[in-house]
């Protein structure tokens, strides 16, 4: 039986620098100002074209510093800004060019 591996494709892998602007989480952030009703998870997706997984983690973040707020509405969470006076504290500090 003759090994199938001899035959292994070189695949070229770029590594890419993080580009300069805000980083996902300051998107996330900013976008979410244009929506005071709150968003979902999924429209934030389709307007930022980022994989739902990573803005789960970034919104994650975002909840467990009090920067925004989510709430169940049937069956999808919905995040809206967190508009008190201490929790924008520090709003203006996002890492550039992080992917978070």
């Amino acid at each position: 039986m003759a090994c199938c591996f001899s035959r292994l494709l070189a695949l070229a892998i770029k590594i890419i620098s993080p580009t300069k602007g805000l980083n996902t989480s300051a998107q996330i952030f900013e976008l979410m100002q244009v929506y005071p009703q709150g968003i979902t998870v999924q429209e934030l997706s389709n307007r930022l074209n980022r994989p739902v997984s990573m803005l789960n983690l970034c919104l994650k973040s975002l909840v467990a510093s009090k920067k925004i707020l989510a709430r169940k509405n049937h069956n999808q969470w919905v995040y809206t800004v967190n508009n008190t006076k201490s929790c924008l504290k520090g709003i203006g500090e996002w890492e550039v060019g992080s992917g978070k």
